[in-house]
């Protein structure tokens, strides 16, 4: 696991290298908030003072963590795309994946099949960005639900497979003696 450094002017964390980046932005953002440019706000009523605003000249640096957007809430599975708290995801995709293996193997001969993928990419700081991860699982449910076929070129959903017929591409035999 990488080692993670605190940033002397924000308290975020970042990694050695990153860190280095991080804090010349960092320090020119301190900067440009102690240099606030004053600028009057405009009421429409004529009655009302002129009331002074303070804008910062330069937006705040962003971050790679997102903190702000991880809900934390729930978790989706990467293999059938149904939403569950934190505490049972991990029970629930051991028993899906092997439902939708059993499912799978018999069709692998007439199907091409996309197998589910759990994508856990860290973020720079060692976060779990579960808004990411939820849209990645998202993402390779519906990759997993369907399946082509390799005979008409059929896409198909894996559950309506087996009674899947190509008329298109395969004509009628018929033998003259």
């Amino acid at each position: 696991m990488p080692q993670f450094f605190e940033c002397s002017f924000c308290q975020r964390l970042y990694s050695q290298h990153s860190l280095i980046i991080h804090q010349k932005n960092c320090l020119e953002q301190k900067k440009s908030e102690e240099n606030v440019v004053k600028k009057p706000k405009r009421s429409k009523s004529s009655k009302r003072k002129r009331e002074d605003v303070i804008l910062p000249e330069r937006p705040r640096t962003r971050s790679l963590s997102r903190s702000s957007i991880d809900t934390g809430q729930f978790r989706i599975c990467y293999v059938c795309g149904t939403q569950f708290d934190v505490d049972s995801i991990e029970q629930h995709t051991i028993k899906c994946f092997q439902e939708w293996s059993d499912m799978a193997i018999p069709l692998s001969e007439r199907f091409f099949i996309n197998e589910p993928k759990q994508l856990n990419i860290p973020s720079i700081d060692g976060t779990i960005n579960t808004f990411y991860e939820n849209q990645r699982s998202v993402k390779s449910s519906r990759n997993c639900q369907i399946v082509r076929c390799r005979k008409c070129n059929a896409r198909i959903a894996i559950h309506l497979a087996q009674s899947h017929q190509c008329t298109q591409y395969e004509p009628t035999i018929e033998f003259y003696f």
